[in-house]
């Protein structure tokens, strides 16, 4: 089985932290809802956005957002979790290539209002992420595409991104590291001062992966 460690280039050849700093919390399992809401309400936080840290089953490691607790409504909150997640890889030592994926290729807008807003919010988040620089590119909904290339996938909603996880790592051959909590206050910004909340969600997550994704985020 592939080492974890190997994963994050920012602990290749370095020790574990001696003193680390704290800003890295492991969340429980019992009652994540009720930690939720202490956690919206401690650092203002208005939507909280899962990052899914995991392997595919060719071992391929993949970033992907958005996925629950909260449920995406707008194009801002896609934004924010391109950002942000590509935000947390830089951190990991890993140069972030955005895969955004859709609920259908260009032709297929018409047959489906629901289909036809993830495609067009696809669209304009590839133009938005173009202005700023950041390499992306739409898949529509075409995601055996984007692993081949893309190693952060933004994905048309919240229940999708619960659902690649679940599918790769829980009932496929796939493998969770873990998942950090992307914190979006009202205004749009990240809630930067509070700390990194990780968790892991399938059952067959190893803690022990969890442990060195939280060792990698306290490197820096």
């Amino acid at each position: 089985m592939i080492s974890t460690r190997s994963l994050f280039p920012v602990l290749n050849g370095a020790p574990p932290a001696e003193n680390p700093s704290g800003n890295v919390i492991l969340l429980e399992k019992n009652e994540p809802e009720k930690t939720y809401e202490e956690i919206k309400k401690k650092y203002g936080v208005d939507k909280i956005f899962r990052l899914s840290v995991f392997l595919t089953g060719k071992d391929v490691l993949i970033f992907s957002a958005p996925a629950g607790p909260d449920m995406n409504e707008t194009l801002n909150d896609l934004v924010f979790c391109a950002k942000e997640g590509a935000a947390v890889m830089k951190r990991l030592g890993i140069t972030p290539f955005i895969g955004i994926i859709s609920g259908g290729r260009k032709g297929d807008i018409g047959r489906n209002a629901t289909v036809d807003k993830t495609i067009l919010d696809a669209e304009k988040l590839s133009e938005i992420l173009e202005r700023e620089k950041m390499p992306s590119k739409h898949y529509t909904i075409l995601i055996e595409d984007a692993v081949k290339e893309a190693n952060l996938l933004i994905c048309p909603d919240s229940l999708s991104g619960e659902m690649i996880l679940k599918t790769a790592a829980g009932v496929g051959e796939g493998r969770e590291i873990g998942n950090v909590l992307l914190l979006k206050k009202k205004d749009g910004s990240s809630s930067h001062d509070a700390p990194f909340y990780l968790e892991q969600l399938t059952k067959k997550a190893d803690p022990d992966d969890l442990k060195i994704l939280k060792e990698a985020l306290e490197t820096l």
